[in-house]
């Protein structure tokens, strides 16, 4: 073949690999066109089985990169704004990002992918095209310091019936299904184009991925009926909260000048939730309290003046100091404080964010972010759960949320539901805050908990145990909102289980892989190497 098609051929794919990147993103907030996510990896796919290994690879790390940008376009803007360094190191970082925590595990993919595809007929390709993605998206969750962002399966995570699967499989199911019929479609795409006569066993592994999605549909349907018949206010025990979203500047560091602000308008919003609606417990995001508050006696003071008349309890963030002033330790907190200011109990923050709470990599001075006072924050160690009206609530605090083990553990240490404080004033982007808001809701669903988030500049909301919000603020606007939660003693199968299907997963792809290896390549079966693919 002359060099002009091979080239034509190349830059063919990857203009197809860059259309599926942004069909991926599409599927996401805020177009959140969600039924793309069905077609959105075809055209990767169907690149990838043309390709040789070295091209595959390539445009695996183009898809990777190209959709990162397309869900998450705000990340660089971000990173330069919050490090107070220029747009061109947000650039650098997000490359950086893009090419370490994520695109090692989708190029491993690809390579499985196109191996598999040689072994296995395009009934059954499908399905271990679908495991062997899931398990490069448990990788990108677990290894390294973890990057769980944007999986797939949280472009479904507003589309009831499917999601529901999750109080079993995880994330990783609605994952699974969406990738098995994006492979059968891929494979019904190849045989009509260039093997007609394998368009048989491709329409059957269409079947094939449309019984795993009936599956999950009845499932769903099921679950969402259960719902209906349980959601009165009289199972569990009931309690009325409210949510303070303040939506102040915190400024992108901090700062001695910052210590203290924001109690007044905290305080003064508070007063009107309890006023309105006489709230059981208030919720206050991370960050909130921006000094040490087992320190100020009249800033306690301050907030019984609120809280008594009412008899509400708070929960709030702020940093906890511990150890001599010289050399303090300092973690990042959620307080339960009593009507009349006592501190109840508190809970420090477990899973830091990384080059945010802590540096990873020290040496690199303009990542370093400095905190004044504040400098590092300390993992904590015990996770005690927060005696409230509405329950023992498990608290997870900013991007553990993300994280589907750390809520798991607290529902297994008895948490009788899920709260979420969380500081996204930082990103100020919609985008950001749509995207976060759906991963976390998941969490609902997974533990089948009523999750309340708090956050600074919003999405907060109170979510049902099936993931759909029962009140909600809008992002960037200084508000209170207020509802029911209900307690809940059940415990999911995932709860117990954690990720044992996407385990599984993993087990299926590296045996399929295993028999590739194992047979000989005049033994394999599937379609030849093509011209295209030579190329």
């Amino acid at each position: 073949m002359t060099t002009g098609p091979v080239r034509m051929l190349r830059l063919g794919r990857a203009a197809a690999t860059l259309a599926s990147a942004a069909l991926y993103g599409l599927a996401f907030p805020p177009t959140a066109w969600r039924g793309l996510a069905w077609v959105a990896l075809v055209p990767f796919l169907v690149s990838v089985r043309r390709a040789r290994p070295l091209g595959a690879m390539g445009l695996a790390w183009l898809w990777t990169v190209g959709a990162a940008y397309a869900v998450g376009d705000w990340f660089a803007r971000s990173v330069s704004t919050y490090y107070q360094q220029p747009v061109a190191i947000g650039i650098g970082f997000f490359a950086g990002v893009s090419s370490v925590m994520a695109a090692p595990y989708f190029i491993a993919f690809a390579l499985a992918y196109r191996a598999l595809a040689r072994r296995r007929g395009p009934m059954t390709l499908p399905l271990l095209a679908a495991a062997t993605w899931v398990t490069a998206e448990l990788a990108r969750t677990n290894l390294l310091t973890g990057n769980p962002w944007a999986l797939f399966g949280y472009s479904q995570a507003r589309v009831a019936p499917i999601v529901q699967i999750a109080d079993v499989t995880g994330i990783y199911g609605v994952t699974f299904v969406l990738v098995a019929v994006n492979a059968a479609l891929a494979e019904a795409w190849l045989a009509i184009r260039e093997t007609p006569a394998s368009l048989r066993p491709a329409l059957a592994g269409l079947a094939v991925a449309g019984a795993a999605v009936a599956v999950v549909l009845v499932y769903g349907g099921w679950r969402l009926r259960q719902a209906a018949d349980t959601g009165s206010p009289t199972v569990g025990t009931t309690a009325k909260v409210a949510i303070v979203q303040g939506n102040l500047d915190l400024g992108s560091q901090w700062r001695q000048e910052f210590y203290g602000r924001n109690l007044e308008a905290y305080m003064r919003l508070t007063q009107a939730a309890l006023e309105a609606e006489r709230p059981d417990v208030v919720f206050w995001p991370e960050s909130a309290m921006t000094f040490f508050l087992d320190e100020e006696p009249l800033y306690r003071a301050a907030l019984a003046r609120v809280l008594q008349p009412h008899g509400a309890q708070l929960i709030a963030g702020a940093p906890r100091a511990v150890g001599s002033r010289d050399a303090p330790t300092y973690y990042n907190t959620a307080f339960l404080l009593a009507a009349d200011g006592r501190i109840l109990g508190w809970y420090d923050k477990h899973r830091l964010l990384p080059f945010a709470e802590y540096f990873p990599l020290r040496s690199i001075a303009l990542l370093r972010r400095r905190f004044a006072r504040v400098r590092e924050f300390t993992p904590g160690v015990s996770a005690s759960l927060l005696p409230t009206p509405a329950g023992p609530a498990g608290i997870v605090i900013c991007n553990e949320a993300v994280f589907p083990d750390i809520p798991a553990a607290r529902v297994r240490d008895g948490a009788a539901y899920l709260v979420n404080l969380a500081n996204d004033t930082w990103v100020s982007d919609r985008t950001f805050s749509e995207q976060l808001f759906d991963i976390v809701s998941v969490r609902a669903v997974e533990q089948r908990r009523y999750l309340v988030r708090a956050s600074t500049s919003g999405f907060s909301a109170i979510v049902d145990p099936w993931g759909r919000p029962q009140v909600a603020s809008e992002p960037f606007a200084q508000v209170w909102i207020a509802g029911t939660v209900r307690s809940a003693d059940t415990v999911t199968f995932y709860c117990r289980a954690g990720d044992l299907f996407a385990g599984a997963c993993a087990a299926v792809a590296a045996a399929g892989m295993l028999a590739r290896a194992r047979r000989r390549p005049t033994e394999l079966g599937g379609e030849p190497i093509t011209g295209a693919e030579a190329a």
